[in-house]
């Protein structure tokens, strides 16, 4: 009886990570961004993904602009 109920419990976060990861938009590069991407570039970062089609865009450790919602 206890190995059914670890195994219920096993597949129902299983199923939430599945759904959870559906539902997540990823982050991806900008493609139209040029130059070092630095913390005081956040608004023209945010700017540029969303002449994009992005919903906005952060700068990233990696010096990269990185827009929102694709």
């Amino acid at each position: 009886m206890k190995q059914i109920k670890i195994l219920f419990t096993l597949l129902a976060v299983l199923v939430l990570i599945v759904l959870g990861a559906n539902n997540c938009e990823a982050d991806c590069l900008s493609g139209t961004y040029r130059g070092s991407c630095l913390a005081w570039h956040k608004k023209k970062c945010r700017n540029t993904c969303q002449r994009e089609g992005r919903t906005g865009g952060h700068c990233s450790t990696s010096l990269k602009c990185w827009c929102e919602g694709c």
